[in-house]
């Protein structure tokens, strides 16, 4: 299972698929509780389904790494060995707009028909948005999608696997809220804090410059 979480994985899932993670550094370290802590923590920020009756268009939470449905959580389906794995799950309904539309207009035809009412008001118009938007979700079943985490405890690392902008911005907030420390995106600066330079070194680095290694344009011989 170490192996499997050091392979590059879906945006789905951390053990299949061909898209690549985005690796963070974290910043600060575990406090002697960290298992109980983080246990309640997750709990807290675990996923709540989403209901035809709430407001809410999209819910978004920890799951089980390996069982998307699963938010019931325990020690032994969260941290195996040295890793600490969860699906981030987000649901979301996506109503088409047309039809959303077209339900909305025969409602409001038939309340001014039946209340004799030549306009409508602006909260009736929202009201009767919320009874057309709700009737839509009993018909239909929000869209879900899980996004695999794992962060190697002792070498403070966090794979996640999704490229994009927006997804791993999200993440790295939501990561931040549930543990209580910052996560820092990987690069060749931070790489080298992360091999514990002495104060020289680090004043060296913070002077280094960008070079183009690129002196013109390449020439192809046929």
């Amino acid at each position: 299972m170490r192996a499997a979480f050091y392979a590059q994985g879906s945006e789905m899932g951390a053990f299949q698929g061909n898209l690549t993670y985005k690796l963070f550094f974290v910043e600060g370290e575990l406090p002697d509780d960290w298992k109980d802590r983080y246990l309640q923590s997750i709990r807290k920020f675990s996923f709540e389904e989403l209901t035809p009756d709430s407001e809410e268009e999209e819910a978004m939470g920890w799951v089980s790494v390996l069982r998307p449905l699963q938010t019931d959580f325990v020690l032994n389906n969260v941290v195996y060995d040295d890793f600490l794995c969860l699906g981030l799950r987000k649901d979301r309904y996506t109503l088409p707009s047309d039809l959303l539309k077209a339900h909305l207009e025969e409602l409001q035809r038939e309340f001014m028909r039946k209340n004799e009412k030549q306009r409508l008001s602006k909260f009736e118009r929202e009201d009767l948005k919320t009874i057309v938007k709700r009737r839509l979700k009993e018909q239909t079943l929000p869209k879900m999608k899980v996004t695999d985490m794992v962060w190697q405890l002792s070498a403070k690392r966090v794979r996640y696997w999704s490229q994009s902008a927006s997804q791993v911005e999200v993440f790295q907030e939501f990561f931040e809220d549930t543990f209580g420390l910052n996560l820092l995106p990987a690069s060749p600066y931070i790489y080298a804090l992360q091999n514990d330079l002495d104060d020289d070194e680090l004043t060296n680095l913070a002077t280094v410059e960008p070079a183009n290694l690129v002196t013109g344009s390449p020439t192809i011989d046929y």
